[in-house]
């Protein structure tokens, strides 16, 4: 069998199928909302999806896995109450590599983000397919779930068992859900997390420390304005000097050896603000100088570096920022975590897993696919740190995850399609490969 040839016979006779699952699940809301979600409907339009072309699938809820709440990697304060995770597996037909394609239903919330397009109306312009988790990850999810069909529906034997896995609660740091696959189930041979790759292949994912900055005035109350107050010190100040002072983080996070797959990026481990607050917004707040603000601060970090040693440079520049400004800094911020840290991960640029995927995708695109580390965390540190699996990302590319007017790129995304479906057939051995 030329596999090249099969594989685009079978994109052309599913892309409609890829589209028609895709908007469907778009259509359905999936929010994370800490310390809850509603991703239920989705999971369950799946496993529907999968059982009516005769496929076998389980639903089970993440905190009830034997092992879960006592593993030293669970993330305490999330509530799994119509969360299930789910998964479908195709034993394989020998001894072959077994595959695990696995990805998340969850998308962020919509938040203030205003759209242009409906969020959850899958609408195609231009060749992209707008909505909310278009390309983190409905769009990707949807075709690895037509793929692992179709190999069903078109009869394909494979030596090696694969597996498809859509879980919950990977958003807003989640992953507990992700171990609890893995401890249900037992680590595989190989897995694929299909993020927004752009066809590209990443064999790392830099972590994160994500804090809440707390500042604080010397009034337990909110500062009057025309009170003489305004003299003061304030948390807007504070807020603003810390800001200020930012680029000496930036510059110390510079200073650190920088991975082989992290070279070519221009910041390879950047420090980010997503939010900023201080005092509320509209008619319905008091004018007043408020007491009390936080700043999100994300430090996105690199494979070998440890949560101990990032946090004592963070805490290191903070000090050394309240020792210069003692007046604007009378109360000291404080550094609350809301969040786990996202530890970062690498696995061997030259793995089998890694260069067969290289070649799949070429056999599809012409192209050689970069290998690099992923710009972003994400969950691939519990496969290949905490269940010793190789695993790797591939997805397609997209724009504005996690902000308004979210897309995929159709092509992309069907190309994603043919080059992983070439790759599982090689990776685990299709009987009349």
């Amino acid at each position: 069998m030329n596999l090249s040839s099969y594989a685009h016979d079978l994109r052309l006779r599913y892309e409609d199928e890829i589209v028609e699952v895709m908007r469907d699940l778009i259509r359905i809301p999936t929010r994370n909302t800490p310390p809850t979600g509603e991703e239920k409907p989705g999971q369950l339009y799946l496993a529907e999806y999968l059982q009516n072309a005769g496929l076998a699938v389980e639903l089970y809820r993440p905190d009830q896995v034997p092992g879960l709440l006592e593993h030293e990697a669970f993330w305490p304060g999330r509530s799994y109450e119509d969360r299930p995770n789910l998964i479908s597996t195709m034993p394989g037909a020998g001894k072959g590599r077994s595959l695990l394609l696995t990805g998340h239903m969850d998308t962020v919330a919509l938040g203030d983000n205003v759209w242009s397009r409906p969020p959850f109306g899958a609408e195609i312009h231009g060749g992209n397919l707008y909505g909310l988790g278009a390309v983190d990850m409905k769009g990707p999810m949807a075709a690895m779930a037509v793929l692992y069909k179709a190999l069903a529906e078109q009869g394909v034997s494979l030596k090696g068992t694969l597996s498809f896995e859509s879980i919950v609660d990977e958003e807003e740091a989640g992953v507990n859900s992700t171990i609890a696959g893995r401890l249900r189930h037992g680590p595989m041979d190989a897995a694929i997390i299909p993020e927004v790759t752009g066809l590209q292949i990443y064999a790392a994912a830099r972590g994160a420390l994500i804090t809440d900055i707390l500042f604080s005035s010397k009034e337990a109350t909110w500062l009057e304005v025309g009170t003489g107050s305004e003299a003061q010190a304030d948390v807007v100040q504070q807020i603003g000097m810390l800001l200020i002072h930012l680029d000496n983080l930036r510059a110390s996070r510079r200073t650190h050896a920088v991975p082989s797959l992290y070279r070519s990026y221009p910041d390879p481990a950047p420090v980010q603000v997503t939010k900023i607050y201080a005092g509320g917004w509209g008619s319905q707040m008091p004018i007043a100088v408020p007491a009390e603000g936080r700043i999100e601060l994300i430090v996105q970090t690199l494979p070998g570096e440890s949560r101990p040693d990032v946090l004592a440079e963070v805490q290191g520049w903070l000090d050394e920022l309240v020792r210069q400004h003692p007046t604007i800094y009378a109360t000291r911020p404080q550094l609350h975590f809301r969040r786990r840290y996202m530890v970062p991960t690498a696995m061997a640029a030259d793995h089998a897993l890694v260069t067969m995927l290289v070649s799949s995708a070429k056999s599809v695109t012409g192209r050689q696919s970069d290998v690099l580390g992923a710009p972003y965390p994400c969950d691939l540190f519990a496969l290949q740190q905490i269940f010793d699996m190789p695993a790797l990302v591939f997805g397609p590319a997209g724009g504005n995850a996690h902000a308004a007017d979210e897309y995929v790129e159709l092509d992309s995304l069907f190309t994603f399609w043919e080059s992983l479906l070439v790759f599982a057939m090689r990776w685990c051995e299709a009987d009349s490969a």
